[in-house]
């Protein structure tokens, strides 16, 4: 009678819900017995739904949404295509042909999605292709007139979905740097998705750039280096150095680039009162250890991997992209920020005369 009466729970549970209204299905290119997660990356990269590819390597997930939201399928720590439009729909995974890999259909979001990056791989082969052509002024105006139409197409696929939650997710992409403009554009979305975990990010980001701009003061970190211990900001900075808190990734190609220049500043500048404070946003923290150990740098260097792609260290600071770095003053105080290359020398030769 128990059982009986569990089950009768159980379905009454599931019918004041709604049962399931979505399915996501296909192939992805995975061997069977593959596992496969779906998740929330706006909702601290929370697990919607786990499924095992099956013998002829497809797969399919059946769940409930209240509302559209953003979802990634992931293999291990690999994200498969670009982010989903999860809503109460059939969405079906396909290949691409092109540096995709694969896209998700079934639904005028994702259709609309699918559009935009379309639009952007093919243009940007076209770049690629002039970038390999010889240097005139014609190829130069090309790449010009055709770069910006390029960098235009996401703000064109976001102004026509600002009634909608692609709008939401594709400003939250390119925020607007004034604190005020950008809580003018949120202001412009819909009342039904004014609550949404994706607007929210974006307002926890204004508010976490507005702590940490020029001429506030820095927040402490402490975090672990690579033998496990606990080392804080505060440990360099605020004691009349100048520190430059750093935020990168060891998978991040213009992170590695930097790295050249940052060892140019170290040496010029480590002997006059000048320290860094490296915070790497990997997941992988056996991959750091050994970028770390078999790459000379002689800084402070600790790890905030976080849940998801934003790390708590990276949050704190309104982090949206990497290399991303902070000058703090002497006295505690953040006097620049995102000093590239031979930005940051220059600066420290102004400011340590």
């Amino acid at each position: 009678m128990n059982q009986i009466f569990l089950a009768l729970l159980a379905a009454a549970a599931l019918c004041s819900c709604g049962g399931p209204n979505y399915t996501l299905s296909g192939k992805a290119g995975l061997a069977p017995g593959d596992t496969l997660r779906l998740r929330s990356p706006y909702e601290n990269d929370s697990v919607l739904a786990t499924t095992v590819v099956r013998r002829d390597s497809s797969f399919r997930i059946r769940g409930h949404v209240a509302g559209p939201m953003i979802a990634n399928l992931m293999h291990n720590d690999r994200r498969i295509g670009a982010p989903i439009l999860l809503e109460a729909a059939d969405i079906r995974i396909e290949p691409t042909g092109d540096v995709r890999g694969f896209q998700f259909t079934g639904t005028p979001l994702n259709d609309a999605f699918n559009a935009m990056n379309a639009a952007q791989v093919s243009l940007g082969n076209v770049l690629q292709a002039l970038e390999n052509e010889p240097d005139t002024p014609e190829r130069r105006q090309k790449l010009d007139s055709l770069g910006r139409i390029y960098r235009q197409i996401p703000g064109d696929a976001l102004e026509a979905n600002r009634d909608n939650l692609l709008g939401a997710f594709l400003y939250s992409r390119r925020t607007d740097a004034d604190p005020a403009k950008a809580r003018e554009r949120l202001a412009q979305f819909p009342a039904e998705l004014q609550n949404h975990p994706v607007l929210e990010s974006i307002r926890r980001e204004i508010e976490a750039g507005e702590r940490s701009s020029v001429g506030r003061p820095y927040m402490d970190l402490a975090l672990k280096n690579a033998d496990g211990e606990i080392v804080a900001l505060s440990s360099l900075a605020g004691s009349g150095r100048w520190v430059l808190l750093d935020f990168w990734a060891t998978w991040c190609g213009p992170c590695c680039r930097e790295i050249p220049h940052l060892k140019e500043a170290y040496a010029a500048f480590s002997g006059r009162g000048f320290a860094i404070y490296a915070v790497s946003i990997d997941h992988d923290a056996a991959r750091w250890q050994r970028f770390l150990a078999e790459n000379d740098l002689p800084w402070t260097n600790v790890l905030s991997p976080g849940e998801g792609k934003q790390s708590p260290a990276a949050a704190m600071y309104g982090i949206r992209f990497i290399p991303s770095n902070f000058l703090i003053s002497p006295d505690g105080t953040i006097a620049a920020r995102n000093l590239p290359g031979k930005q940051l020398q220059a600066r420290l030769e102004e400011l340590m005369k």
